[in-house]
């Protein structure tokens, strides 16, 4: 029996004497593809139907359609500076973590939608210190909270979206008009002309993208055209796992890759994206989804065994299984990088070949693994992301500016009081300027404080100017990414040395239970 049928037969097993629930179905998914300024071009090859209000027509094969849209009235947001949270079915650990901030007036705000038969409640509560008109105020109380060592992060309460007219045309003709937002149905797909991605990030641009679901056209909260795809969570999968892995990864990669999308998009559907009108984006924020892709036939075939497959938590729920690009040696522990609840199969895995242990909070340590590092799964060469294993990376004294404008201190005399977790990332810095001081807490600022490195495992070479100044730097680094969970390249390496997908997953999701949800 090959390791793949016994991997489902354990499934079965395990959902059998369990008596999991199963759903009837995959459920229904919308996903934010694109957002337009005020201009939307889409073409059917095979043509379609429009939908406005309670009007509806044909759209004409392989012609250009343009959506217009005029703002009226602008989304209205309100800014919450959150400390923690807790699943809304866990009264006790709500009140423990409230109990932690007694010292502030904290309030709480519940994320999530109620579970549809079959599925576990995965509904969220956030704890709050503060409520803000706009987002500078919330800042300015996640700076203090910061200088304490308190971690926080500014959640973007969604009150009403933006609303205005939008148009279809054709040509000059105005085929129809709508208040609430247009509906397309394609025979066989939709192409939006000019998509953006990867706003931001290095790798922005802009390209036709094909789409096979429904397509909603509506005025979004942050007062552009969003553009929504309305399909179910397989077929979307098939789109997601050659964006997120490379479509030319060892199948059990693949199935591992699958079978985690599946987990970390049902644990936070109507908990992410609250109020905007999708259940998540395309992005790096939710899941990279380039939308229809010529190898979506053999992707579909390669990751069908993992149909309904999630990972399900200590505590019956769907874990949450977030993965990233490389975890250069080590993965990191949850709470570590977010502010967020310690998760027990998220706590950090080395990643090491030969299993020996290493204590990478140690400073001496931790450059040490960066400098010469024992044999890695994800360091096996040829493996797509092993290039992304170690790197580095010079700031000059022009790109020092934009690291003391994002502190704000003035120049910097010192970066101190590096703390780094399991993984070797270092999770707080101390900046001391000639106005001030500033701390940066968690992973990601941390990153984007040096102009948007890597992984914040690094060690660095602070060059100074005359004056004592910090005015340059030099990093050399690991990794690529948060950390958490399963590490990408070496889930490839593992499907190469002939490692089930099940293998792999519990391998970086320790104590975790394959179970099948539908």
């Amino acid at each position: 029996m090959n390791k793949l049928l016994k991997s489902l037969l354990t499934v079965l097993i395990i959902n059998l004497a369990a008596g999991v629930a199963m759903a009837a179905k995959a459920p229904e998914v919308k996903i934010r593809v694109a957002q337009y300024a005020n201009r939307v071009e889409i073409v059917m090859p095979a043509g379609g139907t429009w939908q406005a209000d309670k009007k509806s027509g044909k759209i004409i094969p392989d012609r250009a359609y343009v959506i217009t849209g005029q703002l009226q009235t602008k989304a209205v947001r309100r800014y919450h500076l959150m400390v923690g949270s807790g699943s809304a079915a866990d009264e006790n650990q709500l009140r423990e973590t409230e109990l932690k901030f007694r010292a502030f007036k904290t309030h709480r705000f519940l994320a999530g939608n109620a579970p549809a038969p079959g599925y576990p409640d995965n509904r969220v509560v956030f704890i709050g210190v503060g409520i803000f008109a706009d987002e500078p105020e919330a800042r300015k109380l996640q700076d203090k909270l910061a200088a304490d060592g308190i971690s926080s992060w500014v959640f973007i309460e969604n009150i009403r979206p933006a609303a205005g007219k939008l148009q279809l045309k054709l040509g000059k003709q105005t085929i129809a008009e709508s208040l609430t937002g247009l509906k397309l149905d394609s025979k066989e797909q939709t192409i939006l002309r000019k998509a953006e991605f990867a706003k931001g990030y290095s790798w922005h641009g802009f390209e036709d993208r094909k789409f096979a679901g429904d397509m909603l056209i509506q005025f979004g909260v942050e007062n552009s055209l969003d553009c929504i795809e309305v399909t179910d969570l397989e077929k979307l999968l098939v789109g997601i796992v050659p964006s997120e892995i490379s479509s030319k990864a060892p199948m059990a990669a693949m199935q591992a890759q699958a079978v985690a999308a599946r987990g970390e998009m049902l644990s936070k559907k109507g908990v992410r994206h609250l109020n905007e009108g999708f259940d998540f984006c395309s992005e790096q924020h939710c899941q990279v989804y380039k939308g229809l892709q010529a190898t979506d036939q053999n992707i579909s075939a390669s990751i069908s065994p993992t149909r309904g497959l999630v990972l399900e938590n200590h505590k019956g729920g769907i874990l949450d299984a977030v993965y990233g690009a490389n975890c250069g040696g080590h993965s990191s522990a949850n709470q570590n990088i977010w502010t967020s609840n310690a998760d027990p199969h998220l706590q950090g895995v080395s990643d090491i070949k030969t299993g020996i242990r290493v204590d990478l909070t140690n400073e001496e340590q931790a450059r040490s693994f960066i400098s010469a590092p024992p044999d890695c799964w994800c360091a096996t060469p040829g493996v797509e992301g092993a290039d992304k294993f170690r790197w580095k990376k010079s700031l000059s004294p022009k790109e020092w500016q934009a690291v003391e404008s994002k502190a704000a201190i003035g120049r910097i005399k010192e970066i101190t009081g590096s703390v780094r977790e399991i993984s070797g990332r270092i999770v707080s810095i101390k900046l001391t300027g000639e106005n001030g001081e500033k701390t940066v807490l968690k992973e990601l600022p941390i990153r984007q404080l040096f102009g948007g490195l890597r992984s914040s495992f690094f060690k660095a070479d602070w060059k100074r100017d005359k004056q004592g100044f910090i005015n340059a730097a030099d990093f050399e680094g690991a990794g690529w990414g948060h950390g958490v969970g399963m590490c990408q390249t070496g889930a490839q390496s593992m499907a190469l040395a002939g490692r089930a997908f099940a293998d792999i997953l519990l391998h970086y999701f320790p104590g975790a239970i394959l179970v099948k949800l539908y």
